[in-house]
């Protein structure tokens, strides 16, 4: 480790922290919350690239090619990704026809791009300022490119036709599920800290934590812990950068001095912007999963079922791993958020400071798991797609579809929007639930609280 002694702090609870240069391979959490701060991954460059450049390479032919062709009583049926957003479109869908198009099409792309373009900039030791831009837009995007779920979705159809076509599967699905798993590998080796800090000491921008005042550590009697907002500090959430408030000027209007973007000692409005996200998300949960999703047609007859008809095929059909899935993603996830999201402003608005470090926890699960919702979407879009033998039997979404949408791009937003340090700004020493533990030494490198 270097003896350079570095200066952060937590993103979720704004503890001060101070770290020595960080080992390749090792992460740095935070003491008092557990919030993973930094990641350093070992020849992350040339593996984001090669990854990248093959992606870009796989994106045609996953989008374009057929999935898969499925055969039943002599007729057949194909489709491939833009299909299923073409059907939504044309039976006036046009909000999940949009949701599927952006999530599953046109973000994957972007975001290939994007981070194949500063990869390969900084391989040819091209350090322009524009790739703070690039990459800051990267990190705002990437939580809503959808592929993994869309290829869970594949899963669930298949396991919902086996029994009733003959499935075969097209060169469009083995590409696809190799796109999905390069991008899996470039969020896992993307070394995001490392980026920031090469394109800002090249370009001549100040690196992150250098500079800063110190502050002295506090004493075993101290009223509250050192955080960056009492320190007069605040951290940039887009590329973690700290640096001083300043005195006097309108906090909204204060751009990071390294990647730009907006910064606030804490969110604008965040209780208020995300109790009337989840207001939304509760109200529209009802229609969504009171009224019918899908619409099957047999020999001319309409017949429509809910979510809850669907998870329930499953089990009868003895299927309980894909309608326990389909369960959990559809209907306990957005309960869970909605309830969950609704604990962390109630205890936050009125400053009810117990179990803080199983609420950051909570916090973190919630904004994980919200994206996962999207899987019965992508069910439906796939089924429209491939069973659509005329009159003899056809799949079509139905209104649903568009109420489950809002809801999961709803809870998604709420849980951007609320800021989990304000949790942390009223709690103090004397309580047992709020008191830091220790720092990690194995696997991480060491890590203080200021």
């Amino acid at each position: 480790m270097h003896d350079q002694i570095h200066t952060t702090a937590c993103p979720e609870c704004d503890l001060l922290l101070s770290f020595s240069e960080t080992l390749a391979n090792h992460s740095l959490c935070c003491p008092r919350c557990g919030c993973q701060v930094h990641k350093r991954i070992s020849d992350w460059l040339e593996k984001t690239l090669v990854l990248s450049a093959t992606g870009l390479l796989l994106y045609l032919p996953a989008l374009l090619l057929p999935l898969m062709t499925l055969e039943t009583l002599g007729m057949t049926d194909s489709g491939n990704v833009l299909d299923t957003i073409l059907v939504f479109y044309k039976n006036g869908y046009f909000v999940v026809a949009l949701v599927v198009l952006v999530s599953a099409v046109f973000l994957p792309l972007l975001l290939l791009s994007l981070i194949f373009t500063i990869t390969l900039s900084l391989t040819l030791h091209r350090y322009s300022a524009f790739l703070l831009k690039l990459f800051r837009l990267y990190i705002f995007l990437e939580e809503w490119a959808m592929v993994e779920i869309y290829l869970l979705g594949i899963m669930v159809t298949i396991m919902k036709m086996r029994h009733t076509a003959e499935i075969h599967f097209n060169p469009g699905f083995f590409c696809f599920t190799a796109l999905v798993l390069i991008s899996m590998g470039i969020s896992t080796f993307l070394d995001k800290e490392q980026i920031w800090s090469t394109i800002a000491t090249k370009g001549g921008k100040r690196p992150s934590g250098d500079g800063l005042p110190t502050a002295a550590p506090e004493n075993e009697h101290a009223a509250q812990p050192q955080t960056a907002l009492r320190s007069g500090l605040v951290l940039c959430h887009t590329c973690r950068q700290l640096q001083p408030l300043q005195p006097g000027t309108a906090e909204p209007s204060v751009p990071c001095t390294r990647c730009g973007s907006l910064i606030h000692s804490r969110k604008p409005e965040s209780i208020s912007q995300t109790s009337a996200l989840i207001l939304t998300s509760a109200f529209l949960l009802i229609p969504a999963n009171i009224l019918p999703i899908m619409q099957v047609q047999f020999m001319g007859v309409p017949e429509y079922s809910t979510i809850v008809d669907g998870i329930r095929f499953f089990f009868q059909d003895g299927a309980y791993l894909i309608g326990l899935i389909i369960l959990t993603a559809s209907v306990l996830v957005p309960i869970f958020k909605i309830f969950g999201l609704v604990i962390l402003l109630y205890t936050t608005r009125f400053q009810r400071n117990f179990y803080l470090r199983e609420k950051a926890v909570l916090f973190r699960f919630i904004s994980f798991i919200g994206r996962w919702s999207m899987l019965d979407i992508f069910v439906i879009a796939l089924l429209t797609v491939l069973v659509n033998f005329g009159f003899f039997t056809s799949i079509h979404a139905a209104p649903a579809a568009t109420y489950f949408c809002i809801v999961v791009t709803s809870t998604m937003f709420a849980a951007t929007t609320f800021d989990p340090r304000l949790m942390w700004d009223s709690c103090r020493p004397d309580e047992r639930s709020t008191d830091p533990a220790p720092p990690r030494v194995s696997p991480s490198s060491s890590i203080d609280p200021l």
